[in-house]
């Protein structure tokens, strides 16, 4: 419920109701779990000093001390007060305990966890030169990784903070206050802090609301100023409230202790508060003991922050103000004064809350879930709606005086009903002539807009056909290779066959024979040649048929090696001087997909284009020794085809990013593209084949462009 309650329920650790076993070797048994988990209160080792073999398995840690880390820092052995500490538990955890087995840890330190030498979690920073830390208040469950090993080694290095010994020693956790559980445990902790940070945002939301109330009402009516004392007690409250929410999120042991420090005060300032509106509503005179609850409220809040002792001023105090409240509640009553059963009744749910609530907190973070938070409503909100309720009704006695004056207003409304008649007129009148200028306007806009998808569309159109240019000089020079090959063997091959005729007609057909033997191999390798042009000017026959839209089974691995290659000698027929290493990674069980390969193949021209101009940039501005390097990665992943294009070149600044896969948007020069090659490519892969396109880059390094596209 409140804050002050919170920081009982970590004063006082709950029993644990876990089996618990000690053999003679000092392990810790651990073979059944209840509900709440097991907590680790017996068999710690402690030792001073800070040496990483502390942590390791096989460390004999016999002459170390043993000491219950979830004791509070007065209590706690000098050595373990300052300084850089460890403890070590060795645990027999059975088999069926271990898989989703976790830690719940409440400290106050800075924390490093160690699972058989292994670090798992830190809660913090420990400071080795200073032998100070910086710890961290967090309730979420530390994931234990166990062996299959019999006995598990639990390690903790602790150091505390330098300036938590200043403020109050049962405030804060202690070194460790651990609880193993595994499964439903860890579910039922994360829920529980959930529901109960919930509530309290409840409670805080509706106290917020209350207040915003009754500063308007005291605006209404400023000579009530029972509504002001209320609206600011219902606001203390809120702000005790929110400092309980924000007090349960993880956060720094320091930050969280000033939270606690700033937000009990307002618990008892809201009851002085509260106190105080009560005086005023019912005409009491506050008289001396006002002047003595405040007195007492100030030696509270002080003790409160400074003790070292169990039980401080503070909850005494508290115990004073909302007793003190009831009580002028009662004494309404007994007075008679009107609205004293409505306020009564408020405060006395209050109580009940507050009793239920200091009953079941003290099982936290382990508490019995509904009635808890329960007890929260009923703390929080009981006085405030009581207040509420009788203000309110208050308020609707003063309604009633103002229905009289209403009906005044009435007639006098009457009179202005012609002169808006006129004023109607005079809008419709303007109405109209703004309708007929938004119509002009609309026409025009309209124009614009068919203007604008025209030019939109002729944009498009250039990109494509930049694209079809830049394929066409690749297949060119894909076709020019095979081509001079059957050139020159066949000069070579009219070179022979005249030989041969010699020969011959010299009657020496043995070397006739070996002639003609060449001829052969020339003429053999003309029709290899002519058919790997035969085959190239088929691939793309093939691709470009496939421009209906209609999705076709397609080998993803040879679409990518030949627009890879097409796009490469596409550069080269412009630049001859520009070279690249070219390096594959084609996953050779790569499924055949359904997809459209001239899309797909646009695509990969468009990334492989992109990667090269990229990389001849970078070799234009480099004065080191740099050599340009692009590559193409494919394979089978999660039920879906992984496209991968990377170049070392110079790379995409963060800035730009978000930017690059929009129309339009191009970091070449003015003539050297439009910035609606990614656009398309974006749309082809994400709209067209229900995939995804993504960019991983450092700047000045290079980038790699991502596709994935789904198998099925």
């Amino acid at each position: 419920m409140n804050k002050f309650l919170f920081i009982l329920s970590l004063l006082f650790s709950s029993i644990a109701t876990a089996a618990i076993k000690n053999d003679t070797s000092g392990v810790i048994v651990i073979d059944k779990l209840s509900g709440n988990g097991f907590y680790l209160h017996h068999g710690w080792k402690f030792q001073t000093g800070d040496d990483p073999a502390f942590a390791k398995t096989d460390y004999n840690d016999n002459n170390w001390q043993l000491l219950n880390p979830a004791l509070r820092l007065p209590n706690l052995p000098k050595a373990a007060q300052q300084g850089i500490g460890w403890l070590r538990i060795k645990l027999s955890i059975a088999p069926g305990l271990r898989r989703n087995a976790a830690i719940i840890v409440a400290q106050s330190p800075a924390l490093e966890v160690f699972l058989n030498g292994k670090l798992i979690a830190q809660r913090g920073v420990i400071d080795s030169r200073s032998k100070l830390g910086n710890g961290v208040f967090d309730l979420s469950p530390i994931e234990l990784p166990l062996t299959d090993s019999n006995v598990q080694v639990l390690a903790v290095r602790f150091a505390h903070e330098s300036d938590l010994k200043y403020f109050n020693g049962y405030l804060f956790p202690p070194i460790i206050d651990a609880r193993f559980v595994n499964g439903p445990q860890i579910i039922n902790n994360i829920n529980q802090g959930n529901d109960i940070q919930t509530a309290l945002l409840v409670g805080f939301s509706i106290l917020v609301l209350l207040s915003i109330l009754h500063i308007i009402l005291f605006r209404y009516n400023t000579k009530n100023k029972g509504n002001l004392y209320f609206a600011a007690y219902a606001l203390c409250f809120a702000i005790f409230l929110f400092s309980s929410c924000i007090g349960t999120l993880p956060q720094l042991i320091k930050i969280w202790i000033y939270n606690v420090l700033i937000g009990s005060p307002f618990y008892v300032i809201s009851a002085l508060l509260g106190i105080k509106a009560l005086n005023t509503l019912f005409k009491f005179n506050s008289g001396w003991y006002y002047k003595l609850l405040i007195f007492i409220a100030v030696v509270g809040i002080t003790d409160f922050v400074f003790s070292f002792q169990k039980f401080n001023i503070y909850f005494v105090v508290i115990v004073i103000v909302t007793g003190t409240e009831l009580l002028l509640a009662l004494k309404a009553i007994w007075y008679k004064r009107r609205g004293a059963i409505l306020v009564s009744a408020g405060f006395l749910i209050g109580l009940i809350g507050t009793i239920i609530n200091l009953y079941f907190a003290g099982d936290f973070p382990t508490i019995r879930l509904v009635p808890y938070i329960a007890s929260i409503y009923l703390a929080t909100l009981g006085p405030p709606l009581g207040i509420s309720i009788f203000l309110g009704r208050e308020f609707a006695l003063d309604s009633r005086l103002l229905q009289i004056k209403l009906h005044q207003v009435e007639q006098l409304s009457a009179q202005t009903i012609a002169q808006e008649q006129e004023k109607q007129e005079l809008l419709s009148f303007q109405n109209e002539l703004l309708e007929t200028k938004v119509r002009e306007r609309t026409s025009e806009l309209n124009q614009s807009l068919t203007h604008l998808q025209e030019t939109q569309t002729q944009l498009i159109q250039a990109e494509k056909m930049a694209s079809l240019g830049e394929l066409t000089a690749g297949i060119a020079h894909e076709i020019q290779n095979p081509l001079n090959f059957v050139n020159n063997f066949s000069e070579v091959s009219t070179e022979l066959i005249a030989d041969m005729k010699q020969e011959l007609d010299g009657g020496n057909t043995d070397e006739a024979k070996a002639i003609a033997e060449d001829v052969k191999q020339n003429l053999e390798k003309i029709n290899y040649h002519g058919k790997r042009a035969d085959a190239i000017v088929k691939g793309m026959l093939l691709h470009s048929q496939s421009g209906s839209g209609s999705k076709q089974l397609t080998n993803i691995n040879a679409l990518a090696d030949e627009y890879f290659r097409l796009a490469y000698h596409g550069l080269r027929s412009k630049d001859k001087s520009f070279n690249a290493e070219m390096a594959t990674d084609l996953d050779l069980d790569l499924p055949q997909i359904n997809v459209i390969p001239l899309d797909i193949g646009r695509v990969l021209l468009n990334l492989f284009n992109n990667a090269f101009y990229s990389v001849r940039q970078k070799s234009k501005t480099v004065e080191f020794d740099y050599q340009s390097q692009v590559s193409v990665t494919t394979l089978a992943e999660n039920e879906q085809i992984v496209i991968k294009v990377k170049d070392n070149g110079v790379g995409v600044a963060d800035a730009i990013k978000e930017k690059i896969m929009q129309p339009f948007f191009t970091t070449k020069p003015t003539g050297e593209g439009i910035g609606l090659g990614l656009s398309l490519a974006y749309d082809m892969i994400v709209k067209g084949h229900g995939g995804n396109i993504k960019v991983n880059s450092i700047e000045g390094e290079g980038a790699e462009f991502i596709i994935t596209i789904p198998i099925r």
